[in-house]
C-alpha cells in the first residue's frame, strides 16, 4: 500500500476524483466551474503527464482591495491542497486566464514532487523553462538570482546564461 492510501484509509476517506472536482465545482459555478475543471484536466495531460492528482478548484469573487488574480491555498483536509481562482463580481468569465492555472499548477507539481515551489527557487526556474519550450516552442533562460555591484551599489539580478552568457528573464516575468 502506498502513502497516499495509507494517509487515506487512517482518515477513512477516498481519494479525491476529477468527478468530484466536476460535481463541486458545476455545483458552486455551474458552467464556469465545469469548464475550469476541464481546463485543469487537458493542462495536466498536456504538461504533466497526468500525473498531478485532482485537487479542489475553488473560484471566489476577487478580492475588493486586493490585486491578486489567484493563488494558493493549503487545507488540513484529505485532499491536501486547494488551487484558488478569482472571478469578477458577476462571474460570467474568469479574471484569472488560462496562465494563472497553469501557474497554479506548476506550483501544485513541485509540491506533488517534494521540491521547493517558490518563483525564487531552481525547480520554479526549471519548470517555466520547459513549459516555455513546449508551449511556445522556444527556448528562454530563467537565470537564478543573485547580487552584483553596479555603480557602486548592490543590485539584484537573475544571473545570465553560464554558458551562453544569454541574459536572463527578470524575476518579476519568472514568477509570472
Amino acid at each position: 500500500m502506498n502513502a497516499d492510501c495509507e494517509c487515506n484509509v487512517m482518515l477513512n476517506v477516498t481519494p479525491f476524483t476529477v468527478e468530484d472536482m466536476r460535481r463541486f465545482a458545476g455545483e458552486a459555478w455551474g458552467q464556469l466551474g465545469i469548464n475550469v475543471v476541464k481546463r485543469w484536466c487537458e493542462f495536466n495531460t498536456t504538461y504533466f503527464d497526468g500525473t498531478l492528482r485532482p485537487v479542489p478548484l475553488v473560484l471566489t469573487h476577487t478580492q475588493p482591495f486586493g490585486k491578486r488574480l489567484a493563488f494558493c491555498s493549503y487545507n488540513i483536509n484529505a485532499t491536501g491542497r486547494t488551487i484558488t481562482l478569482n472571478v469578477p463580481k458577476h462571474h460570467k468569465s474568469l479574471l484569472a486566464d488560462n496562465d494563472t492555472l497553469l501557474h497554479e499548477m506548476v506550483h501544485q507539481f513541485l509540491f506533488k514532487r517534494g521540491e521547493y515551489p517558490s518563483h525564487d527557487g531552481e525547480p520554479w526556474r526549471r519548470e517555466i523553462m520547459r513549459l516555455t519550450k513546449q508551449i511556445a516552442g522556444r527556448e528562454i533562460w530563467a537565470g537564478r538570482s543573485v547580487t552584483v555591484r553596479r555603480d557602486k551599489r548592490v543590485v539584484r539580478i537573475n544571473a545570465p546564461h553560464p554558458e551562453t552568457k544569454e541574459p536572463s528573464l527578470p524575476q518579476a516575468i519568472i514568477a509570472r
